[in-house]
């Protein structure tokens, strides 16, 4: 019971160093923002900030991760998927990926509407490319490789950028079966060429 209270003051207290640094960057600027201000905001002092992130790239890098966790929406049967040109899928990733992101909007919209370096839309990238290549064997050296796939997660974050800086205007549904429909060809396209490079 003890501990449960302890895990739970934890949680409350992370949350609120969280909304209040999302916050900060709205009104502040990721620069301008203090550990001072981040404990002002929370109602905190510094030492129970310290208690939880070294500094502020620290709690910019935790929170970038456990968001970019959520997103792992890769199915288990992704490649065998594409391979038998089933488009189902790509719906079903998308859908759970907006989902998640509607969860979590102030954060995403924060993270993709305010410069902040490192952009936290390389983060989705990357993130994006990984669910992509899951289970391919990739050769890192072709760059037509690398540029359709550059090319294909460039096109999803900004997608993703549109809807979430004004979601009432945009139809959730209409916007996945638009993106997985343009993914879904290009995807199949890029293990096409991914195969024919792996055979020569």
């Amino acid at each position: 019971m003890n501990k449960h209270k302890i895990d739970l003051r934890i949680i409350k207290t992370r949350k609120a160093i969280k909304e209040s640094f999302l916050t900060l960057i709205q009104t502040k600027g990721y620069d301008r923002i203090t550990i001072q201000d981040i404990a002002d905001q929370a109602i905190i002092n510094r030492n129970t900030f310290y208690l939880h992130y070294v500094d502020k790239p620290d709690l910019m890098e935790k929170l970038c991760i456990e968001h970019i966790d959520l997103l792992n929406v890769c199915l288990p049967e992704y490649i065998e998927d594409v391979q038998n040109q089933d488009p189902s899928f790509m719906v079903i990733a998308l859908k759970n990926l907006f989902l998640v992101i509607e969860e979590h909007i102030v954060f995403f919209r924060t993270m993709l509407t305010y410069e902040i370096q490192p952009s936290f839309s390389s983060y989705l990238k990357e993130h994006f490319k990984k669910i992509i290549l899951s289970g391919i064997d990739t050769p890192s050296d072709n760059l037509k490789i690398q540029i359709s796939l550059e090319y294909m997660v460039s096109g999803l974050v900004g997608a993703i950028s549109l809807w979430i800086k004004k979601p009432e205007h945009y139809s959730m549904d209409e916007l996945i079966e638009q993106l997985s429909n343009i993914h879904f060809n290009n995807i199949l396209d890029l293990i096409r060429s991914i195969n024919v490079h792996s055979v020569q």
